[in-house]
């Protein structure tokens, strides 16, 4: 399925026209640039914005704190101009018929209308994506034919819970990922509430169980019919935000003024390929997918929890089950499971585990590596993301999340002798 971004990129005529006088109650300072009177326009990009003084001019708009997008574009006479979800408003050429300050704004709502339709756009692609990778990542680990109803058995898998992760983590990255400008934090702080609406969301998908015979069909059913679930979450809520910010005033907080401050959607270089947006997506969702696969099994991160002194690279552990690494200072860094139930004990081997690397790519230097610098940071934050060079791949910080237990702490080694392993990173703090 390919992604059908309709990304558009505004095709300007250049003319000469008679002097059009600048629609303004504002007199830029002698240091500010000042509009062409052919009609020729100015660099698109955050100067021009602020030189014209645009925030300014915007906020104190007569009459807005009334005029909806649609009145705004209509007192300018450019009647045809309607933005929204699978609307395409447009500028159009400069001068005709709108000029001046006013004419850079609507270019700068055609813009943001375009990343948001992306953004639309983006959310019913990566859903897509996480029916895909889920499925592959599961039938890598449980190859048997009822592979999904299999995992579920051997890890008390939780569905909702799981599919409630991936989206949820996914949803608060995606901006980024397409390249919105970091602009989008005041439009996207109305969205804000959607990634713990999907996590309470999970308690309607009760533990996945089986109910008479088992089919791989009605498995991944269940899959694309949560993930459905989500996806009209998503866009409805993005839809409606989209609108709210049409209806309010153009100089309020909630309408243009606040959505456009600063000038960023004015730079249509932010603007990526869909063939790069793609990208982005398929690995860094194939990656988050499975790390959540590995946390609902449990999973989790050690340090230096045996010596390096394995047949593997540097000391390493080896086995088509087991996700060892060691570094060249010796210290080794593995993938265990914790069991269930009241006294959890550590499971040393991932069935499949050879899998991650050979057909994903996925090593266990990533895979810890990634969770230990998560741990650190401590966890998914919009620091983590330049929204103008978006991730080549899956190597951005907390895409890989898994607990991590030092092992070397002297709490832990203490604990260890008692409680093992498990018991003592619990009881350390790690959540396992």
């Amino acid at each position: 399925m390919k992604f059908n971004f309709h990304l558009q990129l505004l095709i300007i005529f250049w003319s000469s026209v008679s002097f059009h006088l600048i629609r303004s109650s504002i007199t830029p300072d002698l240091n500010q640039i000042t509009i062409q009177s052919d009609c020729q326009p100015l660099p698109f990009n955050k100067h021009t914005w602020n030189a014209l003084n645009l925030d300014h001019y915007l906020s104190n708009y007569p009459n807005g704190k009334n005029l909806t997008v649609h009145e705004y574009a209509i007192g300018l006479n450019a009647n045809n101009f309607k933005c929204g979800i699978s609307e395409w408003c447009n500028a159009g050429q400069m001068c005709y018929p709108v000029t001046g300050q006013d004419w850079y704004i609507l270019f700068a709502v055609q813009e943001w209308n375009e990343r948001v339709n992306s953004f639309h756009s983006a959310v019913g692609y990566t859903m897509s994506l996480v029916r895909a990778s889920l499925v592959k990542v599961i039938s890598s680990l449980f190859p048997q034919p009822n592979n999904l109803h299999l995992f579920s058995q051997k890890t008390h898998f939780e569905l909702g819970a799981l599919i409630a992760g991936l989206i949820g983590s996914l949803f608060t990255i995606l901006p980024f990922l397409i390249g919105m400008p970091s602009a989008i934090f005041t439009w996207f702080a109305g969205l804000s509430f959607i990634p713990s609406t999907i996590v309470i969301g999970a308690t309607v998908s009760t533990r996945y169980k089986a109910t008479g015979p088992v089919d791989a069909f009605s498995d991944w059913s269940e899959i694309s019919y949560q993930v459905s679930q989500y996806q009209d979450i998503l866009q409805n809520a993005i839809t409606n935000r989209t609108q709210l910010i049409l209806n309010s005033g153009i100089s309020t907080k909630e309408g243009l003024s606040g959505t456009l401050s600063g000038g960023e959607y004015l730079d249509v270089n932010l603007f990526m390929s869909p063939e790069k947006i793609e990208n982005k997506l398929q690995n860094v969702t194939l990656a988050m997918s499975l790390g959540q696969v590995l946390k609902s099994m449990n999973a989790f991160v050690t340090i230096g929890s045996d010596p390096c002194n394995g047949p593997g690279p540097n000391g390493a552990k080896v086995g088509e089950d087991v996700l060892s690494y060691c570094n060249s200072n010796g210290t080794m860094f593995n993938v265990i499971r914790a069991s269930k139930g009241k006294h959890p004990h550590s499971i040393n081997h991932i069935p499949n585990a050879i899998k991650l690397s050979n057909q994903f790519g996925f090593t266990t230097e990533y895979l810890t590596q990634m969770s230990i610098e998560c741990a650190g940071s401590g966890g998914i934050t919009t620091s983590s993301f330049n929204s103008t060079t978006p991730p080549a791949d899956a190597n951005v910080k907390c895409v890989i999340s898994l607990p991590v237990c030092d092992c070397r702490l002297d709490i832990i080694k203490h604990n260890k002798k008692k409680l093992g392993t498990v018991g003592a990173c619990i009881e350390a703090g790690v959540k396992i």
